[in-house]
């Protein structure tokens, strides 16, 4: 960089905690027997780089805020950094540059512990938009559990179907239905129910001639029993 640009080349180094900062300090010594070369890096860490304390201070540049977070993220006050950030971020007109920063914020920070700190935050402060990193992890969530709820509620639905039709139920039956995270299979458990005269026939391995049943679909798009990718007829090889 120096020689073909006559630039003057600067090693900077970014520490999270003051311990490694002090240590990044040291002059690298390069050569055998007497040095050769001697790097100082510049380093920036807790000691020297500003933390945001007010909401007026990240407000004024939000992507330095944002550095100035990523420095102080092993902070014992991280909360109290995380919620001036937010405070300053949530006040910013350009709704698609502050999603952007707040995606971006919460990849650089260090700890699982500060990530969900901080997207428990946007949730009070602001609605990041379908796109963005914190957006998506929230909607994704927000279908997980609803799948989640699906799955609960189907396998409610079995255990008093078979309490209704008579069948005593052990305490390892009903925690092999609430535990099941399959949709389908409680589906064809479910089915089977509704005519089976033995646990045995509900619970049974599903067979070449059984369907599990796919996930809902609506009326115009069911599909016509033995047609289709949900006709599960056994391969030939």
């Amino acid at each position: 960089m120096r020689d073909r640009y006559k630039l003057e080349v600067v090693l900077l180094v970014l520490c999270v905690d003051t311990a490694t900062a002090a240590w990044a300090t040291r002059p690298l010594r390069t050569g055998l027997g007497r040095a050769t070369q001697v790097t100082v890096p510049h380093v920036l860490g807790p000691a020297n780089v500003p933390r945001m304390n007010r909401v007026q201070d990240p407000s004024a540049d939000l992507d330095f805020a944002a550095f100035c977070l990523w420095i102080h993220s092993n902070d014992p006050d991280i909360e109290g950094i995380l919620t001036v950030v937010g405070e300053a971020l949530a006040q910013d007109t350009d709704r698609e540059a502050r999603d952007d920063l707040a995606g971006l914020i919460e990849d650089g920070l260090g700890s699982e512990h500060a990530r969900k700190l901080w997207r428990n935050l946007m949730e009070t402060l602001f609605t990041p938009r379908q796109g963005t990193i914190v957006g998506d992890a929230r909607l994704a969530g927000q279908e997980e559990g609803r799948q989640e709820g699906r799955v609960a509620g189907k396998a409610e639905q079995l255990l008093r179907l078979m309490e209704r039709r008579g069948f005593s139920l052990t305490d390892e039956i009903r925690q092999r239905v609430i535990t099941c995270a399959d949709m389908p299979l409680l589906d064809l458990w479910f089915d089977r129910a509704i005519d089976a005269t033995a646990l045995d026939e509900i619970f049974a391995a599903p067979s070449s001639t059984d369907r599990v049943p796919a996930p809902a679909q609506s009326p115009e798009h069911a599909s016509v029993p033995g047609r289709g990718p949900t006709d599960r007829t056994p391969s030939t090889d």
